[in-house]
């Protein structure tokens, strides 16, 4: 399944980041302080969440199934907003990110 984001009156630039490929549980940051939208591929199951500085991810933040999944990036947690994300299942995971 595919989540979808509907934007109006934005310039909507993407911002492609490097694929990463995670073979172990730590935690990868990426910065989405100026950007509206975060698109997330991912080949296996994800653990993520926002916050106002890089965070390591646990057992309790959002698990994203293998897939496409879009999200509007919180403004609401500080001055800038962190994406943070870990592989949740054993399986090295490639993770892509685009910023819009």
């Amino acid at each position: 399944m595919v989540d979808q984001v509907g934007l109006i009156g934005e310039n909507l630039g993407w911002t492609v980041q490097t694929a990463v490929t995670l073979s172990n549980t730590n935690t990868t940051h990426v910065d989405c302080t100026n950007a509206s939208v975060v698109f997330i591929e991912t080949s296996h199951k994800l653990d993520i969440n926002f916050g106002s500085a890089e965070a390591d991810v646990d057992d309790n933040d959002i698990e994203l199934p293998a897939g496409a999944h879009s999200f509007i990036v919180p403004k609401a947690v500080g001055n800038s907003t962190i994406l943070n994300y870990r592989r949740a299942e054993s399986s090295s995971t490639v993770v892509r990110v685009v910023l819009s």
